[in-house]
């Protein structure tokens, strides 16, 4: 049964042509310099300070480091962080 769904999740991923990262659930990051960044496909907001901010996504912790960050927007799939990024990690 579960077999049948994954396959008719594949076709309609080809079908509606998504791409296969956002399909899957995967974490997708876009860092633009170190004043912006962009996830999408988290799950939520662990814990946020203007020195490191925690987000949930897919069984892991995303940890962002750095100095005034700020959470600029975000939906339920995705976010904006802006400030001084020095670091990105899992864990």
């Amino acid at each position: 049964m579960i077999e049948r769904y994954a396959r008719l999740a594949e076709r309609l991923t080809k079908a509606l042509q998504l791409p296969e990262d956002i399909s899957r659930g995967n974490v997708l990051l876009s860092l633009h310099g170190q004043q912006h960044l962009w996830i999408e496909n988290f799950k939520g907001i662990s814990s946020y300070t203007e020195e490191e901010i925690q987000l949930t996504a897919k069984g892991k912790i995303i940890c962002i480091s750095g100095k005034k960050l700020q959470i600029a927007a975000f939906t339920k799939d995705e976010i904006e962080i802006t400030g001084y990024i020095q670091k990105l990690e899992y864990r």
